[in-house]
């Protein structure tokens, strides 16, 4: 009785053992790592003043999870660190200006607003895959992030140059540095993908929908402009 039990016991251990395999194989969720560089930069509101904004070349990296839906739909989530900023220069228009003294003088010049950020950002997406070949998906994705901000800093320089109506100039250069921590970012993101194996290439695009702040030369509220995050990301991708 106790062989027939223990030979009872091992059959349906034998026979369980690939249910219980392929149920593990088709679990839902998906976990991963990625890591890429950002093109970032700011959509900025001058107030007519003319300007140039440029942008700055930064990265990204952390984990990924992934759950998946039915009929080829999936959730993506996860938590990366990312690095963002750009440059903007504005150009003053030439104004003339009375001294005290009754005389006159012209004063031009333009400033530079450097501004970089440094995030932790959780994106939520819902995705699609196409399945081009066995081993080959493509992937369409669409949803918003949030993320906090760990560090910030900022850059703000003027340059003036003065002409008097004796003939003669001068110029002047000012430059103040300002941080800050704790500010949030939040916006919309979207883009696509290739899918290999365990292996993606991936390419996004985030919308930032909050106006920055990185301190007192802060565009913000102030008579320059005012700034939201523009970045594109691009990513290479591992699933366990």
């Amino acid at each position: 009785m106790k062989t027939f039990t223990l030979l009872a016991i091992s059959g349906i251990s034998l026979c369980a053992a690939p249910v219980v395999k392929a149920q593990k194989a088709e679990s839902p969720w998906t976990f991963g790592v990625k890591a890429g560089i950002n093109a970032s930069t700011f959509n900025v509101d001058t107030h007519s003043t003319p300007g140039n904004t440029d942008g700055t070349i930064g990265f990204n990296g952390g984990v990924t999870v992934e759950y998946a839906l039915r009929k080829g739909f999936f959730l993506s989530s996860g938590l990366e660190f990312t690095t963002k900023g750009a440059d903007n220069r504005v150009f003053n228009y030439p104004a003339y200006y009375l001294s005290e003294e009754g005389e006159s003088f012209l004063t031009t010049g333009f400033s530079k607003d450097s501004r970089r950020f440094k995030y932790l950002q959780v994106p939520l997406t819902i995705g699609y895959k196409i399945p081009v070949s066995k081993d080959v998906n493509v992937t369409f994705n669409a949803g918003a992030y949030f993320a906090y901000g760990i560090d910030a800093k900022g850059t703000y320089e003027t340059w003036t140059k003065t002409l008097n109506t004796d003939g003669t100039t001068n110029t002047s250069y000012e430059k103040t540095k300002d941080s800050k921590s704790g500010d949030t970012d939040y916006g919309l993101i979207g883009g696509l993908g290739i899918e290999y194996k365990k292996f993606s290439l991936n390419a996004n695009y985030e919308l930032g929908l909050r106006e920055l702040s990185t301190g007192k030369n802060s565009y913000t509220g102030g008579d320059f402009s005012t700034w939201k995050n523009r970045n594109a990301v691009f990513s290479i991708g591992y699933k366990f």
